[in-house]
């Protein structure tokens, strides 16, 4: 009476193996080429978000500006009605997350009530009663000296992005920025922006689109996509693959 305990022949377990081998074997360059594939289109994605953001800049004659979520991978356009602003004399260390935007306007509003309290008490006409308030040149140009206020552009062309599930900016420089804004280095919502002039000028910028390990990991040893803008034509190009390609500003 045979045995209900029998093991596995050896041939059996030969097949077994082969047909495990022969699965990855399909599966393995399938997820590849579907990786691979999707990679291209996002890449080909943000060339393309660049370019638009830079024309409708051009034809509103309105800044904006590409704010990156390098940890998250998101991307999204904001726009601006000042029509001119400077990005300001000193290099950025690193752009301001949206609590900090927050809070630096917070501050300027409290700075400017107390120029307003030290430009002295109304005058108050005795004839015909009218209160004039005083105010200082600083407050006059209260508006000038204010941060531009940025806002999300929301339309059927313009939602929010990501560069994901399998990309991540990895390092990121714009000509703001003193220096290169690292994923590994940024907080966890750190952003870094893209800046467009209504005159038709892009920053000149670099990017190392990497694949990624995990969320806050790159992948070394796939080789990542480095591209840059061309100010004045507005494009996001590749212009070769390895951090050996990263361009500089002076």
């Amino acid at each position: 009476m045979p045995s209900a305990n029998r093991g596995f022949t050896l041939f059996e377990v030969v097949v077994v193996i082969a047909l495990v081998a022969f699965v990855y074997s399909i599966a393995i360059p399938q997820f590849s080429l579907k990786s691979g594939a999707e990679a291209a289109t996002k890449v080909g994605r943000l060339a393309e978000d660049v370019r638009s953001a830079f024309d409708l800049s051009v034809l509103t004659g309105k800044p904006y500006r590409l704010v990156f979520e390098l940890n998250g991978g998101r991307y999204w356009l904001e726009t601006t009605d000042r029509p001119e602003f400077l990005l300001g004399d000193q290099k950025a260390q690193s752009d301001p997350t949206e609590e900090e935007e927050r809070d630096l306007d917070s501050a300027t509003e409290s700075a400017f009530l107390e120029y307003e309290s030290l430009a002295g008490e109304p005058i108050i006409d005795p004839d015909t009663r009218t209160e004039f308030k005083p105010v200082s040149p600083v407050v006059l140009a209260k508006s000038k000296l204010m941060r531009p206020k940025w806002t999300r552009v929301s339309n059927l062309e313009w939602r929010e992005r990501t560069i994901g599930p399998y990309l991540m900016i990895k390092e990121m420089q714009a000509e703001h920025h003193a220096t290169k804004q690292s994923v590994m280095d940024l907080s966890e919502n750190g952003r870094a922006f893209l800046y467009f002039l209504p005159g038709g000028y892009v920053e000149k910028a670099w990017m190392i689109v990497s694949y990624k390990k995990d969320e806050r990991q790159p992948d070394d040893s796939i080789t990542p996509y480095t591209m840059k803008t061309n100010p004045y034509s507005g494009t996001l190009e590749t212009i070769g693959t390895g951090e050996e390609s990263t361009v500089t500003f002076d």
